[in-house]
């Protein structure tokens, strides 16, 4: 393993890498597993509709969560869709706002007081006929601005019994987001569940730090497999706290480190099986939030958006 206090660099530069300065780890408490209390549904008479309506009436069986229920589309002015998927699922319906749609889904977001945001991407649009690589503006300001975790339903499918029984919690790098991200993946997988955590090493990342530790350093060279390395130590205070919940609530669980293009990392794309993929998202972070924008347009499986908090912006 490579390490830094080796190197001709100054106390400061070493200071600045804290990839490398975070292997102090002490004792991990368990991940608190969270499940949703208040959910609501966001529907625009899509084929995706069919997917969230059976991820919120799967959340309503296992967790006894209240339910709401919004049309927040631009174009169409009556409720008798939400009002129809409403009583089906014995949900509240939220009246339309004013505004965009993105403005609607947010009021309708304070308005109920929910923890969880169930909405199809692109918002408004078939996925079939805009693109598998489209998210949709409605999506983009959502991620920007939604305080409370989003399940994005991509490629529509039916939802089983278990929806949640396989879950993959991807992480980039130290991201504040990740134990919240973490208590809500094992939340919703359960007992009978499967948890893997994967840390992901970016081709992009590895190849802006290598340059900027080769212009600090002209002698020192640096590898793939020792930035993975960096960053499985980087994340294991959160690998011991997951093991621990594992044996705990008993739930299957392991971490697995990869660069990006390993074939390992097909399953996250690809149409089958269809894991819940768990994605922590820190505002202000510009790899975090370029990397959850990519995963939601590349992706075909359900995706959880868990966010940090985000400071107002002015005028806001």
């Amino acid at each position: 393993m490579f390490d830094p206090n080796n190197s001709d660099l100054d106390r400061s530069v070493r200071d600045s890498i804290d990839l490398f300065q975070k292997a102090r780890v002490g004792d991990a408490a368990p991940v608190k597993p969270r499940v949703p209390k208040s959910v609501l549904v966001v529907i625009d008479g899509s084929t995706q509709d069919g997917t969230s309506i059976g991820f919120a009436r799967t959340l309503k069986e296992q967790f006894d969560c209240k339910l709401g229920v919004v049309d927040a589309r631009e174009s169409y002015a009556e409720n008798d869709v939400a009002d129809g998927v409403a009583a089906g699922l014995e949900a509240q319906t939220l009246s339309r706002t004013e505004g965009d749609s993105y403005e609607q889904i947010l009021a309708a977001v304070e308005k109920s007081g929910c923890d969880f945001l169930i909405v199809p991407c692109p918002y408004g649009r078939d996925l079939n006929h805009v693109g598998a690589d489209s998210a949709g503006t409605v999506i983009d300001v959502l991620l920007s601005r939604s305080p409370v975790p989003l399940l994005v339903v991509r490629e529509p499918y039916e939802v089983g019994q278990n929806p949640f029984r396989s879950v993959i919690l991807v992480l980039i790098g130290e991201n504040a987001a990740a134990p919240d991200a973490a208590a809500l993946a094992t939340g919703l997988t359960r007992a009978t569940g499967d948890v893997e955590l994967v840390l992901l090493l970016e081709e992009e990342f590895y190849e802006n730090f290598r340059d900027i530790f080769k212009a600090l350093n002209p002698e020192s060279q640096i590898t793939r497999e020792q930035l993975v390395e960096a960053l499985q130590k980087e994340h294991l205070r959160l690998h011991q706290s997951l093991l621990k919940s594992s044996a705990e609530v008993g739930f299957t669980y392991r971490m697995e480190a990869h660069g990006e293009g390993d074939p390992e990392l097909n399953e996250l794309d690809a149409d089958q099986g269809h894991p819940l993929v768990v994605l922590a998202l820190e505002h202000g972070d510009h790899a975090s939030e370029g990397h959850v924008a990519d995963r939601v347009r590349r992706s075909k499986n359900p995706l959880l958006i868990v966010p940090t908090a985000r400071a107002p912006k002015p005028n806001e």
